[in-house]
């Protein structure tokens, strides 16, 4: 019997599809390979979000608490307005490369009567003043997005909107840089305020306050202010400076519980005279900058 032999034509049309497989083959793992670096980058902004969303909230006192990406607040549809914004500031957030805002203020969709919306706004003299800035959410697309949403929003005059409350803004970045981690509560007080704007009845505040809390070297640290947005002139933030007792007497709300660590330094440094403290160091920058601003 003669012997079986391949026709060395179909060695090279072996040859051929075997560097056609390996083609192939490489080509789907490449694929793969990019898919996996795809879903674990969306992961990586999910944890992102989801490590700096505050762990830390004061309990609401009328609203109702709605977490969104890298801060919380707790929203009074009596009112359309939230009570309380909470969230986590961290000299890491600050470093990180900043979005550019593409986003306009819309209603949330989230709020289960439905939130203000921005027509409330026109034509009311009040400027859509954020609660959370969006300069301290730069760091992730999706949470600075979320500080357009009128759920974020008061009713603010453009004079305290764009005046003492961005040159408070400014010192609070400030200060995360300075101590790394700080964490943050701001809101209106709806105390004495009559006033109404839009179809949405949203109640315009006469008075907003900001707290501050952090722990430097193991010891709390806090820091509160009051303003009267309807004060004509206003000076330096040192005036506006008061202890967090005088933001909890006039909002209700129990501030930074649990994170002293002790109730009798709770009582000592929330009742103290925040006045003379040197740890917040405010920027004359920022003063200057108001300053020049008000003049144009």
């Amino acid at each position: 019997m003669s012997e079986f032999r391949i026709p060395s034509h179909n060695k090279r049309y072996d040859r051929k599809s075997a560097s056609k497989l390996l083609f192939m083959g490489l080509f789907f793992i490449g694929i793969i390979l990019l898919f996996m670096y795809y879903l674990n980058s969306l992961s990586n902004d999910f944890k992102s979000v989801e490590k700096t969303s505050p762990d830390y909230t004061p309990d609401p006192k009328n609203g109702i608490v709605y977490h969104k990406p890298g801060f919380s607040l707790s929203y009074v549809d009596q009112y359309e307005l939230p009570e309380w914004v909470s969230y986590h500031l961290t000299v890491d957030m600050m470093n990180k490369p900043k979005h550019e805002r593409d986003q306009d203020f819309d209603p949330d969709p989230a709020i289960e009567s439905g939130s203000g919306h921005y027509k409330d706004y026109k034509g009311s003299g009040f400027r859509r003043g954020h609660l959370v800035p969006s300069a301290d959410m730069a760091w992730n697309k999706e949470a600075m997005d979320a500080t357009f949403l009128l759920s974020n929003v008061a009713p603010m005059r453009e004079e305290f909107n764009d005046g003492i409350w961005l040159e408070l803004e400014h010192n609070v970045r400030d200060w995360s840089r300075l101590y790394k981690s700080i964490r943050v509560v701001a809101g209106p007080v709806f105390e004495g305020a009559n006033t109404t704007i839009g179809e949405n009845q949203i109640l315009v505040p006469e008075y907003f306050y900001k707290a501050i809390f952090t722990l430097h070297d193991g010891k709390p640290k806090v820091i509160g202010f009051l303003f009267d947005q309807m004060e004509s002139v206003q000076g330096s933030l040192v005036e506006y400076m008061v202890p967090i007792d005088s933001i909890e007497k006039v909002t209700g709300l129990d501030l930074f519980e649990g994170l002293y660590g002790d109730w009798e330094i709770e009582i000592d440094l929330e009742k103290g005279d925040i006045k003379m403290a040197d740890e917040w160091s405010l920027n004359e920058r920022w003063y200057n900058q108001r300053m020049n601003h008000s003049e144009k």
